[in-house]
């Protein structure tokens, strides 16, 4: 019976031991990286609209919130809707137009 509280003793001390030790390396880890990905993208507004792709993407990214993703659907639709279908850059033109005239 001793030989079991021993040993039960044993794991948790081991088990208090590691969880301690894994606390303190992962706030280390924090400390070295405290860097925010993409930190200029989150700390301040869209402020011009013109990116490296244009004003027209610079307005639609701005109604996305900032989300790439979200722009590059809407270009992808307005793109196959027309028939024949048009340009990248005729489909960003369109929606930034059909965007500026709702905001009217």
């Amino acid at each position: 019976m001793l030989i079991f509280a021993l040993l039960s003793l044993l794991v948790i001390a081991a088990i208090v031991a590691w969880s301690l030790k894994s606390g303190k390396r992962k706030n280390k880890k924090t400390v070295d990286d405290s860097r925010i990905y993409a930190a200029h993208t989150q700390s301040r507004p869209l402020e011009p609209l013109e990116h490296s792709t244009g004003h027209a993407f610079g307005l639609l990214l701005k109604a996305a919130r900032g989300d790439r993703s979200v722009v590059e659907k809407w270009i992808m639709a307005e793109q196959h809707q027309n028939m024949p279908p048009i340009s990248r850059d005729g489909a960003i033109e369109q929606l930034a137009q059909r965007l500026q005239a709702s905001r009217r």
